[in-house]
């Protein structure tokens, strides 16, 4: 019998996207699946749109959880349904976007064959979601050849799509025993990720089994201005000091790379202030 895979998907207003995520859920061609999808407090129908396709779902023999919760962010959302998690394998995906039929059964095979690895990401495609067009493959040449990504992760010098990667629970847990993750606004995806990284070496398939979409109704593409800026980046500087004691790494080697990029983040956010100003003088 194949392996249980764990499919977390938070989801927050996401009903003009949610019924193509559903139906690329239930094409996945690996059994058994459980996903467990967590309301983050919607307001428009998503819930309801859940509920009415669960058992959709069901028949074609994966197990369906929904939680509804109060509003949030995806990190504390992924946190409640980590409890839920019984599979051997954990993956996760944003509810706008699409897994192409192998999704699931090409990175579990991976891990089934690769015992010793307890990571594995695959290729995929990023789409301007407004214009509906191609703007790049997630995968660098790099990354088709780096397996230990821990310090590309936290540099973010590597891809961290929601939807490319699966972990081994076993893995996971070494990093997480309680199954509780730091809580930021900034995402999910690096708490997932980099406790894990710092174990084990991460596996590559040369497939694109994903197609991730930025909208500029997204989090990650809203304008902002210089203090949200900066906001952000000392946020992403916050949970990369949250997540480096549950890390298996030289702590004091990576309490100086996060200093150093503290320092980056502050010249990008100065730098992006003078454009715009620049810009705006341009106009007058």
């Amino acid at each position: 019998m194949n392996s249980l895979v764990s499919l977390i998907v938070p989801v927050y207003n996401a009903m003009p996207y949610l019924k193509d995520h559903l139906k690329s859920i239930e094409e996945q061609t690996w059994r058994p699946i459980e996903c467990i999808f967590v309301d983050d407090g919607s307001t428009d129908d998503s819930l309801a749109c859940l509920r009415e396709n669960a058992s959709k779902l069901e028949k074609t023999g994966i197990s369906v959880v929904v939680l509804p919760i109060s509003h949030g962010g995806q990190a504390k959302a992924v946190d409640i349904a980590l409890k839920k998690a019984t599979g051997e394998f954990l993956t996760w995906c944003d509810a706008d976007d699409i897994m192409l039929p192998r999704c699931i059964e090409a990175k579990a095979a991976y891990l089934i064959d690769h015992p010793e690895i307890g990571i594995v990401r695959n290729d995929g495609l990023v789409f301007d979601g407004d214009q509906g067009t191609v703007i790049a493959h997630s995968t660098k040449e790099a990354d088709r050849k780096n397996q230990w990504i821990f310090e590309e992760l936290l540099r973010q010098t590597t891809y961290c799509f929601a939807g490319c990667y699966m972990v081994r629970m076993s893995v996971f847990d070494e990093c997480y025993p309680d199954r509780s993750i730091p809580i930021s606004k900034e995402g999910q995806n690096l708490q997932l990720l980099l406790p894990p990284a710092s174990r084990s070496i991460c596996g590559y398939i040369p497939e694109v089994l994903h197609y991730y979409f930025r909208r500029n109704s997204g989090h990650s593409s809203q304008k902002r201005s210089y203090t949200q800026m900066l906001q952000r980046k000392m946020g992403f500087i916050s949970l990369y000091e949250a997540i480096l004691p549950y890390c298996d790494c030289d702590k004091e080697y990576y309490h100086q790379v996060i200093e150093e990029l503290k320092i980056q983040y502050l010249e990008e956010v100065r730098f992006s202030l003078i454009q715009q100003v620049k810009r705006e003088m341009k106009k007058t």
